[in-house]
């Protein structure tokens, strides 16, 4: 079963991720509360936006109008990069975003494809037993090579924020696990206005929340495996996006996001029981 795959008790050279990353701006120069409090601020016309304009029809999954937020982490971290190095750091963030290169196995791509398509399957497998019958709203399966390259763009701008610039510092001072935890949250408290302006339930906004900060814990695990390959968060972003979308009823029920987190946490607590990261430092 897909909650298994790969080893999850590894020690990724800290030299070798440590000095691909430390080719561009070095940590200790990066600011992550300056990141965050942009972020928050910038977020602020698009959450009124979402409350002014009704676009819920028009949108994958009735995003509300503040889903356009998503742009901010790459907007930011482009500012505080061009900030900190100049035109010489906003192109090494935009590469380093995409570059495929890393220094961790190729099989760690398994899980970068498998892992979130197979919590999915699950997810659709348990929901006739949470009593959702699996005939609600949804993508075709035919549309998910359109969405994939849709939320694959959307998931650059998100991921060239939270990974390629943010991730760096906090996992510095903090270590990997901690510091996907913490992004986590600052993640998923983020997306709360537009949850709830997407009118979905308290109990799928805390399903949905938990969902979000379990999976950035998966997703640096799956970083720090690869060898520091930002290119993995996106395809793992994407991929969520898309498994979301062609799920029947994910955003009309809250037992299909609470299942999503419960999966999710039991997945990353398994994980963070047997990860042995090397300490920040």
């Amino acid at each position: 079963m897909i909650l298994v795959l790969a080893p999850v008790t590894f020690r990724t050279p800290r030299t070798k991720i440590h000095g691909m990353l430390e080719r561009s701006t070095p940590s200790t120069a990066r600011s992550p509360l300056t990141f965050l409090v942009l972020l928050f601020a910038l977020s602020i016309p698009f959450w009124v936006g979402g409350a002014l304009v009704e676009a819920s029809d028009l949108l994958p999954m009735g995003m509300p109008v503040s889903a356009f937020q998503f742009v901010l982490p790459l907007v930011v971290a482009a500012v505080l990069a061009f900030r900190e190095e100049g035109r010489r750091g906003v192109v090494a963030l935009l590469k380093r975003t995409v570059s495929p290169r890393g220094f961790g196995a190729k099989a760690w791509w398994l899980p970068v494809w498998l892992l979130i398509p197979a919590i999915g399957l699950l997810v659709f497998a348990l929901m006739p037993l949470a009593g959702v019958p699996p005939n609600g709203t949804h993508s075709p399966l035919t549309a998910v090579p359109l969405l994939f390259a849709v939320y694959f763009v959307s998931a650059f701008a998100e991921e060239a924020g939270w990974t390629a610039y943010l991730l760096q510092p906090l996992r510095d001072r903090f270590g990997p696990l901690q510091a996907g935890l913490l992004i986590g949250i600052a993640w998923a408290v983020w997306h709360l206005v537009g949850w709830a302006q997407g009118d979905r339930s308290a109990l799928w906004i805390a399903g949905q929340f938990v969902s979000t900060v379990a999976l950035r814990v998966l997703m640096v695990w799956i970083f720090e495996g690869s060898g520091g390959v930002v290119l993995t968060a996106l395809v793992v972003h994407a991929l969520v996006n898309v498994t979301q979308s062609v799920i029947p009823g994910f955003t009309e029920h809250a037992a299909p996001a609470l299942l999503n987190g419960a999966i999710q946490v039991l997945v990353a607590a398994l994980i963070a029981l047997r990860w042995r990261p090397a300490p920040p430092g």
